[in-house]
């Protein structure tokens, strides 16, 4: 197996991080032999950050990188440019999957310069948020020709190509979504492999809020006129 950089971006995860870090730690070395974590404080207000700290004092393959809030994509990129090993694969910070849930992913992960991870049944998604899923997914069919079944879930990236993309770090989890249209446009290799979703046990989600939805809805819209423009 190639090595693997798990980069995580985290914001007000205090009741989360802990655990999810620590199985992060306990599961990786059951599939690499080479790899590392590198945990992105997106200008956490609650105790994120202290409790990051304390876990990479007791773990050097833990990497730790504190910023001011900047939201989604600039953790993101944060993460994507601290990585080091061959793929980089992001994980979120509230245990809605974890890395034994990767595990079909690793399987076609060398074959591959993208690996996207599709969930199973969601059923804590309420009417409008299966609304708002499909209706993006259709979307991106329309915008980009994009097929895949799951676009905004397991995300894995070869380092040396996602690392030479030039990214916005304004467009928050839209980030994703513009990395797999800049790779097909690349005519790099993608595929994907089921995953897993575990409903958020703790904490509030904050992707799922009217504003973040509607964002990135326009920025797959500009991305669209953007990528005419520079066709033609």
């Amino acid at each position: 197996m190639p090595s693997i950089t798990i980069a995580i971006p985290v914001y007000n995860e205090e009741e989360n991080i802990e655990w999810v870090i620590k199985d992060t730690l306990k599961t990786l070395p059951k599939y690499f032999k080479d790899w590392e974590i590198v945990a992105v404080d997106d200008g956490s207000k609650d105790k994120v950050g202290q409790i990051l700290d304390q876990l990479a004092t007791k773990n050097s393959k833990l990497k730790v990188i504190h910023q001011e809030h900047g939201g989604y994509s600039k953790a993101m990129l944060t993460g994507i440019k601290a990585a080091t090993k061959d793929y980089i694969a992001y994980m979120p910070a509230d245990g809605q999957f974890l890395v034994s849930d990767m595990r079909h992913c690793f399987k076609i992960m060398s074959k591959n310069d993208l690996v996207l991870g599709y969930r199973g049944s969601r059923p804590d998604y309420t009417v409008k948020r299966i609304i708002f899923s499909y209706g993006y997914l259709l979307l991106l069919l329309f915008l980009f020709g994009i097929r895949w079944i799951d676009i905004g879930w397991v995300n894995i990236w070869r380092r040396k190509e996602v690392q030479k993309l030039k990214l916005k770090d304004t467009g928050g989890i839209f980030i994703l979504t513009e990395i797999v249209v800049r790779f097909i446009r690349k005519g790099l290799k993608i595929d994907e492999a089921p995953s897993y979703y575990h409903v958020r046990s703790k904490g509030e989600a904050k992707n799922a809020k009217l504003k973040v939805v509607f964002n990135t809805f326009l920025s797959a819209l500009k991305l669209k006129l953007e990528l005419m423009n520079l066709f033609h």
